[in-house]
């Protein structure tokens, strides 16, 4: 969302961003000005410890679940019902403040995260577009609001019913991220918005190496920022099913990672790197493949690098978002139950195989065909007062 911020603000609009106490170290990093809201911490953001072990499911669950809900079993229900009910939780702890400071502040459009149930509300109380942000959860979200039965939960309804609010079920608009071959299937009544994928990844100083092509094939492994939301044991756990099928293999192998991870990268091939908390979109165009674990930020600056990829998914919507690189044929998914062998033939079958690179290449231009963020955003600040639309 962060691109998307700036493109407003070089478009001659205030931005200013609402998120909880605990978010707001990362919102000041950007640049953006920002406000709290709600009193979550750092406990509730994580939940309890039984949240790593029951969404990091053993077994894939089904493709399009987050659209088809139905093609659940029972304890998959049961995961979504648990994880909804924390999302939900969080929206009761921030509506209170949001609320206050949009009817203070009286902007013209609340842009929100699409897991943001808090958001919906802050546009009804004062009466403007809600606008979703990020392509790979958005049929979730509103799984999320539903359930199973296709009626709004009474958690979500009671958001609204604190300030005398009608519930909106879905998004105004929808900012659509996704190039057409990656698109999740969904029809939730509100219109998309194409816009361009800009990678964010924070500052970072970049080493001499990135700047030099290496002689082997160079991998990136990482498991992105996804994984800090899981115990520290699951996601080592994580991370070591990703580097240790890569051992004898003639490749430069990169781990990027957090400074936590850095002993992950002994026992590796010669010249293994340790790449703490790198710029991603400056990385990845220097690589031949990248090895993950299937979260939406790696798997859509992988793109914007043209980069083939290996995704072991460590979450059902990981999962959901593997499918789409695969679908494009940008990728190769592997079971993360599957042994190592399975890592290996499907890293040397991106690297060898040239069809990879030539999908990816396709799905790249796909991606630069939409508007950037500038452009929609300029549209934005032209459009008459209540309208938003897209520029093609």
């Amino acid at each position: 969302m962060v691109p998307t911020a700036w493109a407003c603000r070089a478009a001659g609009m205030e931005v200013v961003v609402a998120a909880p106490p605990y978010c707001l170290p990362a919102v000041h990093r950007t640049g953006l000005p920002a406000v709290p809201v709600g009193d979550a911490t750092e406990a509730v953001r994580k939940g309890p410890p039984r949240f790593s072990r029951d969404w990091g499911s053993d077994r894939p669950w089904p493709a399009g679940w987050t659209s088809r809900p139905e093609l659940l079993d029972e304890t998959q229900s049961a995961v979504l019902e648990f994880t909804a009910g924390k999302q939900l939780h969080k929206a009761a702890g921030m509506v209170e403040d949001l609320v206050a400071f949009a009817r203070h502040w009286r902007p013209d459009v609340v842009v929100c995260d699409v897991l943001c149930h808090a958001g919906p509300v802050a546009a009804a109380a004062v009466g403007v577009p809600h606008v979703s942000h990020g392509w790979e959860v958005a049929t979730m979200a509103h799984t999320e609001r539903t359930g199973r039965t296709g009626g709004l939960r009474p958690e979500y309804t009671a958001l609204f019913a604190r300030f005398g609010l009608p519930p909106r079920p879905c998004s105004d608009r929808m900012i659509q991220l996704a190039p057409p071959a990656m698109t999740v299937p969904a029809s939730l009544g509100q219109t998309e918005i194409p816009m361009r994928y800009v990678p964010y990844n924070g500052s970072g100083a970049l080493p001499p190496w990135l700047r030099t092509r290496s002689q082997r094939p160079r991998v990136c492994v990482t498991s992105g920022l996804a994984l800090g939301g899981f115990d520290k044991e699951t996601a080592a756990d994580a991370m070591r099913a990703f580097v240790g099928p890569l051992a004898g293999l003639d490749i430069e192998v990169v781990l990027a990672g957090t400074a936590d991870q850095r002993d992950l990268a002994a026992g590796l091939p010669g010249g293994a790197r340790f790449a703490e908390s790198p710029p991603f979109h400056q990385l990845l165009p220097s690589c031949d493949a990248v090895i993950h674990h299937g979260g939406a930020g790696t798997a859509m600056t992988a793109v914007h690098a043209g980069v083939p990829q290996v995704i072991l998914p460590q979450s059902p919507p990981h999962t959901e978002i593997a499918y789409r690189v695969e679908q494009a044929g940008a990728g190769v998914v592997v079971d993360p139950e599957a042994d190592g062998g399975a890592v290996r033939d499907a890293l040397l079958s991106v690297l060898g195989d040239g069809r990879y690179r030539a999908a990816v290449a396709a799905v790249r231009a796909e991606r630069d065909a939409m508007p950037t963020p500038a452009e929609v955003c300029a549209r934005w600040a032209s459009a008459p007062a209540g309208e938003l639309a897209s520029p093609r």
